[in-house]
């Protein structure tokens, strides 16, 4: 029944109330209610998408931590905490925040932590695999990646990206493809580095993704290193100067080193 706010208006001039007339009123307040609850809900929802800054993320992260930490049989709540500890971690380490390396270590490893609890609740998840690789990457940005290797974190990083590709390459933009390519990048040539991997993954994300608003300058980034190590440096400065136009920093410091 919807509310009739001119029975309403009429029962508070001739002070008769009603039954009936009650129940409007309840109905409207419990909307209200509703409506208020359903805003409050999607202002949080809405948290790691806007979040910007060290603080927000910073508090995106515990909120997450907070709530997956109680519930270890949450697949959702597991993955999102391992999410959010990723992109809490990453922002520390590409703005070099005082204190970097000991922070994101310790936020890497916990979700490393939760995106192990997710991939082992929904083996076919994508979400669980994905960011489990992406918080190792980011604990390897801290330790170094002969380190994380010495930990056998390869294996693990290895089935992650490539189940996440299996399952869902296109998922946040391509990251699985682009996660991937840069795994057979950045590993030493002892613990299996493939660079043609590499290059054809790069390759195909460029294809798919490459004319998109929303693409990742990273991949020009990662091309132009990879052809500066394979001597290609043509190809390498041309990749290195699109990544450095959108911005992309490390391109741009590796730029600073031709001549």
């Amino acid at each position: 029944m919807s509310v009739r706010w001119m029975d309403i208006w009429l029962i508070a001039l001739d002070c008769k109330p009603r039954a009936r007339y009650v129940s409007l009123i309840k109905e409207a307040l419990c909307m209200k209610r509703i409506l208020l609850y359903s805003a409050i809900l999607m202002l949080i929802a809405l948290v790691p998408a806007i979040a910007q800054n060290e603080a927000e993320l910073k508090t995106a992260y515990e909120n997450a931590v907070k709530l997956a930490a109680p519930a270890p049989q949450d697949y959702t709540l597991n993955w999102q905490a391992a999410q959010a500890a990723r992109k809490y971690g990453d922002y520390l380490v590409a703005h070099e925040v005082p204190g970097w390396k000991d922070t994101a270590r310790a936020a890497a490893k916990e979700g490393m932590k939760y995106g192990e609890i997710a991939f082992k609740l929904n083996p076919t998840g994508i979400e669980g695999w994905y960011y489990y690789g992406l918080c190792v990457g980011t604990y390897s940005d801290c330790v170094s990646v002969v380190k994380a290797l010495t930990e056998g974190l390869k294996g693990k990083t290895q089935m992650g990206f490539e189940n996440a590709y299996k399952f869902d390459k296109t998922y946040d933009n391509g990251g699985p493809i682009l996660s991937l390519g840069r795994f057979w990048q950045v590993l030493p040539g002892i613990a299996g580095q493939d660079r043609k991997k590499a290059e054809q993954l790069f390759d195909e994300y460029i294809n798919l993704f490459g004319s998109s608003p929303d693409v990742n300058s990273d991949v020009w980034y990662f091309r132009g290193q990879l052809y500066k190590d394979t001597n290609r440096l043509a190809q390498a400065r041309a990749d290195l100067e699109k990544a450095a136009s959108m911005g992309n920093n490390n391109a741009q410091k590796l730029l600073a080193e031709f001549k």
